[in-house]
């Protein structure tokens, strides 16, 4: 079988090949595989040690997806051939998944023949972000956002926020508890609780940034992230007390002051059609989406 499962043990080959090769996709980075790409069943395989091909479930299609092959140098021909045999060989389309505008060229070279079907779908857009914007929130679009943080700072003067380290993992788990406590825990939720627990367990052997917002002692809100290429940073959580106005904004901004210099922008994931989500992400004014989708080779 050309693919297999993708299990913790396989941390050091992620590591080989993300994020210095990543396309900033959020799904791509590698704490976001390790936290959930195991539980959702992606499947992998090393091609003649340059490049990785992973294999993933895409929303409710049952139907499995390749997403663009990940590697240092120009995706071989040879590569291609090997991934439209297998399709051929189990019965099943030959598709892609990942930013459509810069794998459509690649596809359209690689099958100069072959018609390409492109399925964008606007719900799996990322957001991306100046990293700037959240440091200075800066004119009149950010006015609001400076009003929140001026009032969370008001309420909880002494609050601030610190690199998460695992001795902290005790109190991070009494705030999640209490923070999904409220909520009716639907099998996303669900998911996402496990996935951040995994990450806090695991958190010296990731490259992850991230840390909690507290004022004595009491957290007040919990955020992690992982580049998804050099420059960008998929932030993958952000979770907030509801106690006390303006705490959302002000960790958001507290985060991005503790990100190196290198990181430029911010990936802080899809929308998935939720109105309010998309509102809630559209008010920090992104500079850019990445347009994601599929393409299928006919």
């Amino acid at each position: 079988m050309l693919f297999q499962a993708l299990k913790e043990s396989d941390l050091d080959l992620l590591k080989k090949y993300l994020p210095q090769y990543g396309d900033g996709d959020c799904d791509l980075s590698l704490v976001s595989l390790f936290s959930r790409g195991i539980h959702n069943h992606f499947r992998y395989f090393e091609f003649e040690g340059t490049h990785l091909v992973l294999e993933r479930l895409v929303g409710k299609d049952p139907s499995p997806v390749l997403v663009m092959p990940i590697g240092k140098e120009e995706i071989p021909f040879s590569l291609f051939e090997v991934l439209d045999n297998d399709a051929r060989q189990n019965h099943r389309p030959l598709r892609f998944y990942g930013r459509t505008d810069s794998i459509a060229p690649i596809l359209s070279k690689a099958f100069a023949h072959r018609r390409l079907i492109i399925e964008d779908n606007p719900d799996r857009w990322d957001y991306v972000y100046a990293c700037s914007d959240f440091v200075e929130l800066p004119g009149s679009h950010f006015h609001s956002k400076r009003n929140f943080v001026k009032r969370f700072y008001k309420a909880c003067p002494d609050a601030q926020f610190e690199v998460y380290t695992k001795d902290r993992l005790g109190d991070c788990m009494a705030f999640l508890n209490d923070w999904y406590s409220g909520r009716e825990m639907n099998e996303g939720l669900l998911e996402e609780k496990a996935a951040i627990e995994k990450v806090l367990a695991h958190w010296d052997e990731l490259p992850v940034y991230g840390g909690i917002l507290h004022e004595h002692g009491r957290i007040l809100g919990l955020t992690y992230g992982a580049r998804s290429a050099s420059d960008i940073l998929a932030v993958h959580i952000e979770k907030a007390t509801r106690d006390v106005p303006g705490a959302y904004p002000a960790l958001s901004q507290a985060f991005a002051k503790s990100l190196p210099l290198c990181i430029e922008y911010l990936n802080r994931e899809e929308d998935l059609g939720i109105p309010g989500l998309r509102k809630a992400k559209q008010d920090w004014h992104p500079i850019t989406q990445l347009k994601k989708g599929v393409i299928e080779v006919q």
